[in-house]
């Protein structure tokens, strides 16, 4: 048993469950006559996984309004799918921290009521402050240049909740935050930049960011930001933020009283793994090779633009983001695995394969596995994915680890992930809740999956 808390591994353990949650762990219980019997003899026993960061609907954007406009009704089957792609994985629990909010709520609500099967689901809807998929602050798409379809798609993504916050009083802003609570949202993410890094534009003031922090809190939820600034990161953590989603993704290398601020105050910090290491990362310094072979026979630069030019094409923000990941790891930030999955174009409408690194599931696999390589041990890594990824979700004494009291997702694997964490893939069985679940079965819908049946 590997229990999530980070604890040596403890071999001959029985977990005994009652009513979905985990009763007691020994090395011998005496099981109820009417108990059901599972021997794990010879395999590994591990809590479920939790993805921080995914996107189960499609939400629009400039270059996938085809899908947008074909699936834009369909938001229900396709964040089931993608919440079954999850499970068959093995993660137990998923946070969808930027999507369409009512197709949203209706999958979560159906999940948990034992309705339909999935990844448990906890969801904020849009990043406060942002204007939808087609607006300044996500895509650097003005008004001016929006069709009717677009401006339906930005309000319904939105929500009402978009870059009219920015101009809001304090307490406006208070009044907007909690009412917007009211509709069910299980967290708080909002911009403290835009959504891109040039120009990196803050978002909300450090009243603004208080007022929010303050208004999660006060319900017992989360708040968190994207910010891809140093100096629109620190506002954040200084107004007291729990995650960063994404933090190794800055504009420039971290400052050193920035890492040690996040280390001080114990902020989570929600990574994409699965975009810095691996396959992903063996073709960013392809990439990178063949960009300064061809820059070195160019004239020189002339502009400021052109210098910019040059930077995106040897992938020198890939390079920073790897430095910053690396960077905390090793200064002992408390991280959790936070992929971006997303379901992008419709299959009909690739001209290619969707790589693996941010599919559901898979890129969340990928995720535990690129922590490794970033300087994590097996174990670490492990509890990044369970106990980290509970804290994440605001659930900690209900998820995360194999104690008494929890919530009973467990994974039996049928080899070792401590003498190789590859073997996270080697799922035998899955149990939500106590209940087994048919991996076999999942999913039950194919609309977004080119892979062969199996």
């Amino acid at each position: 048993m590997i229990d999530g808390t980070g604890a040596a591994a403890r071999a001959g353990q029985d977990v005994l469950i009652a009513d979905g949650r985990i009763v007691a762990t020994a090395g011998k219980l005496k099981a109820p006559a009417n108990a059901r019997e599972i021997d794990g003899h010879g395999r590994y026993l591990l809590p479920g996984f939790i993805d921080s960061n995914v996107h189960a609907t499609v939400y629009g954007n400039p270059a996938r309004r085809d899908t947008s406009s074909r699936y834009a009704d369909r938001n229900e089957e396709l964040a089931l799918e993608f919440a079954q792609r999850q499970l068959r994985a093995g993660v137990t629990t998923i946070r969808d921290s930027y999507g369409v909010l009512p197709p949203l709520l209706k999958v979560r609500d159906r999940i948990d009521r034992g309705e339909a099967v999935g990844a448990r689901m906890l969801v904020a809807g849009n990043i406060l402050g942002w204007g939808g998929p087609f607006s300044l602050t996500y895509s650097l798409t003005g008004d001016r240049d929006l069709t009717l379809f677009q401006e339906q798609w930005n309000d319904m993504l939105a929500q009402g909740m978009g870059e009219e916050l920015m101009d809001m009083t304090p307490d406006q802003l208070r009044v907007a935050v909690s009412a917007y609570l009211d509709r069910g949202v299980d967290f708080l993410k909002y911009g403290g930049t835009s959504h891109f890094m040039m120009p990196s534009l803050i978002g909300f003031s450090p009243r603004q960011q208080k007022v929010i922090v303050e208004e999660a809190h006060k319900r017992g939820k989360m708040a968190e930001t994207h910010a891809t600034s140093s100096e629109g990161l620190r506002l954040a953590v200084e107004a007291g933020i729990d995650l960063i989603q994404h933090p190794e993704i800055l504009s420039r290398d971290y400052p050193d009283d920035l890492v040690a601020l996040i280390v001080t105050k114990g902020t989570l910090c929600a990574m994409r793994s699965n975009m810095v290491t691996g396959a992903v990362r063996q073709k960013q310094i392809a990439k990178r090779v063949k960009a300064q072979a061809d820059i070195a026979q160019m004239p020189k630069a002339l502009t400021s633009t052109e210098l910019r030019r040059r930077a995106a094409m040897r992938g020198d923000d890939a390079d920073i983001e790897r430095r910053n990941a690396e960077r905390l790891v090793r200064a002992g930030c408390p991280v959790t695995i936070a992929t971006d999955n997303y379901l992008g174009d419709a299959p009909e409408y690739r001209r290619s394969a969707k790589s693996p690194e941010q599919e559901p599931g898979e890129g969340s696999l990928l995720a535990i596995e690129g922590l490794v390589e970033l300087g994590m041990t097996p174990m670490q890594a492990i509890v990044a994915a369970t106990r980290n990824g509970a804290r994440a979700a605001g659930r900690l004494k209900d998820l995360g680890t194999i104690e008494k009291g929890k919530i009973a997702d467990l994974l039996l694997l049928d080899a070792d992930p401590l003498a190789d964490i590859r073997n996270i893939r080697r799922l035998e069985r899955l149990f939500v809740g106590g209940k087994e679940v048919d991996l076999r079965a999942l999913p039950q819908t194919r609309l977004f999956v080119v892979e062969p049946v199996q």
